[in-house]
């Protein structure tokens, strides 16, 4: 079975948070935050990192709890722009409150203890992770066989 590599993206209007997994891992990890300077600037960086990490698929957050929102035109313009360039399956996933839940989780952190401040780049790519995560979580969730039972 081959392994697909997959490029998650948190589109913002200021910045894109970026992060990577594979299939056989399902293990979401942060990797960038680029500034959004345009759709074919941006789009041009991720068909960089794309050629780099050889990425087969990319999971675009796409809010549902508002699908009229400009922000999804935004994001349907970007992909049809990046599906041209970086000529690879686009999957759109939903990312209802991803960067509430990534500050969120931030936030505890440093209640935690943690050193580091928190800064909306940061914000960015852990939201893209969480995006990413929550598809593979419902990949194994949707590939399960139900039909097996658990013995006691």
């Amino acid at each position: 079975m081959k392994i697909i590599k997959i490029l998650a993206i948190d589109y913002g209007e200021k910045r894109v948070g970026l992060a990577i997994g594979d299939s056989e891992n399902k293990i979401a990890m942060p990797l960038k935050t680029i500034k959004n300077n345009g759709y074919e600037n941006t789009c041009k960086e991720i068909v960089d990192l794309v050629k780099e990490w050889e990425v087969n698929r990319i999971v675009i957050g796409l809010p549902e709890i508002h699908p009229d929102q400009k922000i999804n035109k935004k994001i349907s313009h970007f992909s049809k722009i990046l599906k041209k360039n970086a000529n690879v399956n686009i999957i759109f996933y939903n990312e209802d409150y991803s960067s509430n839940y990534a500050q969120t989780e931030l936030t505890s952190q440093m209640k935690a203890g943690r050193k580091k401040s928190i800064n909306k780049e940061e914000i960015d790519r852990i939201a893209a992770a969480i995006i990413l995560q929550s598809y593979f979580e419902n990949e194994i969730f949707k590939n399960a066989d139900t039909r097996s039972t658990s013995k006691d």
